[in-house]
């Protein structure tokens, strides 16, 4: 009996929907852009496949920016391939708010096709805020056929572009930006580019970076540049950094103390202070650092006590 009602509440529920997608199809035929973007609104919500052409056809024609970039939002949402060929036509919109709403489409649907025309939308596009978007999606997409692309980003003048790019290429782990990522590393003048790539560097795991990272830190003066050479380092398997690692993760900074932590347990080296230490942080009321040092915790085999039990209220 229960499963003869179930049965009747969803065809009920998909006969609803159906018929709510359908008088929203017809709203979109209205003059007013008020209702029509409503109306896109409400048929993305859907996430119905059969709405993925109505959506593609007010990206590509409706006269309204608006109508056009809650399109591009919906389609996003929806995570349809079907619609990356209308997507890629707004990366050419006039307006800012169209293309910006494809390009965040593009990064929730991560489709390869897409790499190429926002590789070549960045050749063209002048929009700072718009091309590290594409930049950061690129990374998100992770396709290696981006990764020339980012590294001439990565050398370029800009040092946004530049981290935004070292942020990319690390999340892609492209094995190929290892030398341009230590010269940015070693040479930029620029201390965010050097903290991403730095970074980037430990994300991709490669070795060859260890030699120039251990020299860096023997002269490095910058303490967000140290940490950041302390983690890396830690990740290709260094422990060059472990004085550092343990002053930081005594430091009474929140995000001091959490780079500490994490770095500690990826030199997987276990005294009883650092036990002390991860022991006293997995009880903070900082989630973030309450996560980190349970994780350390996991990597040194310390086993940590239980967590509190609040008192019941009578």
């Amino acid at each position: 009996m229960r499963i003869i009602i179930a049965l009747v509440l969803c065809t009920g529920l998909a006969l609803a929907q159906q018929g709510g997608a359908e008088n929203q199809f017809k709203l979109m035929k209205s003059t007013s852009p008020a209702v029509r973007r409503e109306a896109v609104r409400d048929i993305g919500r859907t996430r119905q496949p059969s709405s993925v052409n109505i959506l593609c056809e007010a990206l590509e024609n409706d006269a309204d920016f608006g109508v056009r970039a809650m399109a591009a939002e919906a389609l996003g949402n929806m995570r349809s391939k079907e619609a990356v060929p209308s997507l890629v036509k707004a990366l050419n919109d006039k307006n800012r708010n169209v293309r910006s709403s494809a390009i965040v489409a593009f990064g929730y649907i991560r489709d390869k096709n897409s790499v190429q025309p926002l590789v070549e939308y960045l050749k063209k596009e002048t929009d700072l805020g718009l091309r590290l978007s594409a930049v950061n999606v690129l990374g998100v997409i992770g396709s290696d056929e981006a990764g020339p692309a980012l590294i001439e980003m990565l050398e370029g003048q800009n040092p946004r572009l530049s981290s935004v790019a070292a942020q990319s290429l690390g999340r892609m782990r492209y094995s190929q930006a290892a030398k341009p990522l230590i010269k940015v590393a070693a040479k930029s003048k620029e201390g965010s580019s050097r903290i991403a790539a730095i970074k980037a560097l430990g994300e991709i795991r490669n070795l060859e970076a260890v030699k120039t990272l251990e020299d860096l830190l023997e002269k490095e003066k910058s303490q967000d540049v140290q940490y950041a050479l302390v983690y890396s380092l830690a990740q290709l398997g260094s422990d060059k950094g472990f004085a550092l690692a343990l002053a930081a993760a005594k430091s009474e900074n929140i995000e001091t103390k959490r780079n500490g932590i994490r770095a500690l347990g990826l030199m997987r080296q276990k005294t009883k202070e650092i036990e002390n230490i991860v022991i006293k942080a997995s009880k903070s009321e900082n989630t973030g650092l309450k996560r980190d040092a349970e994780s350390t915790a996991s990597y040194l085999d310390i086993k940590l006590p239980p967590p509190e039990k609040t008192p019941s209220k009578k």
